[in-house]
């Protein structure tokens, strides 16, 4: 059984034209002062910048937390690695690959998160950033899918797991200016 919820209302969109999301990185710019959600950084052809605005991310955080609660064993995953995180720094990835023993690391661990120096990033970038205004989402069993939506078209659309939207969760937060935007940074606790 599938259970289907809106964050916004869906718009109706070309399915030949969605992205498949490969990768998602984000970003604060402080010059716009909007987060950034790059889908697909590491492709020109496939690669969208999304601004979110501090409403925007208002209103997905609220969502977040509902599908934490309800879906996600009540953020459990996101809870441990959220408190347990270093900023996304080079250094800190290698010093942690170090310090686990080799039989430690899976393979899901070394692939969900890296670090993406801003050169890589701005040598793919050939379009404007969109604004988000609207991400929608649906749950089927252990997978979440969410489909970006800009300009009345779902412009990309992203599977994953539950543990997955946790792990990406936790990598977002650390890009929020909270302070400057007067959110509390244990919005989600």
């Amino acid at each position: 059984m599938q259970k289907e919820q809106k964050l916004i209302i869906n718009k109706i969109a070309n399915p030949k034209d969605v992205i498949n999301v490969n990768n998602l990185t984000f970003s604060y710019n402080k010059r716009e002062d909007r987060i950034l959600f790059i889908v697909n950084h590491d492709s020109v052809e496939q690669r969208i910048d999304f601004f979110v605005t501090r409403r925007m991310m208002i209103k997905l955080l609220d969502a977040f937390d509902v599908i934490l609660i309800n879906d996600c064993d009540n953020g459990k995953v996101f809870k441990k690695l959220y408190g347990e995180q270093k900023l996304l720094l080079p250094e800190n990835i290698i010093e942690d690959k170090n310090t686990k023993d080799k039989n430690e690391i899976n393979a899901d661990d070394t692939v969900w998160e890296k670090c993406v120096d801003s050169q890589d990033i701005d040598f793919t970038k050939i379009n404007k950033s969109i604004i988000l205004d609207t991400l929608s989402y649906s749950i089927n069993k252990d997978n979440i899918s969410f489909k970006f939506i800009a300009n009345d078209k779902t412009l990309a659309i992203s599977h994953m797991t539950k543990l997955t939207f946790q792990r990406t969760l936790s990598s977002m937060m650390r890009v929020i200016p909270f302070l400057n935007w007067g959110i509390s940074p244990h919005i989600l606790d």
